[in-house]
């Protein structure tokens, strides 16, 4: 992948409905999600990340079935874990997503 290009908050990439992004979530990674909410548990993120950084993600470390917080909070370290390996400098607060 090129150079990553600085997007502003005023971009349309961040007013996309909670339809358009389960549909491109869905065809791009033949998942079948049918509410936002379902990404909760940290998976999609890993896979996401995965794909356009192959090989970055742990992914056999997913837990694709998490379901309380206990469960997700390794998806979530796993996450940070190919963040910090491919220089995304963001910082995941997981206890304000779970």
């Amino acid at each position: 992948l090129g150079a990553m290009s600085n997007v502003g908050r005023m971009d349309g990439a961040f007013f996309v409905s909670r339809t358009e992004l389960l549909s491109w979530a869905n065809g791009a990674f033949d998942l079948s999600l049918a509410k936002v909410e379902q990404c909760a548990n940290g998976a999609v993120y890993c896979q996401i990340i995965d794909a356009c950084h192959p090989g970055s993600v742990q992914m056999k470390k997913v837990n694709w079935m998490a379901r309380d917080e206990h469960q997700c909070l390794p998806n979530y370290k796993v996450l940070q874990q190919a963040f910090d390996k491919i220089g995304i400098q963001r910082h995941i607060d997981v206890d304000k997503l779970v």
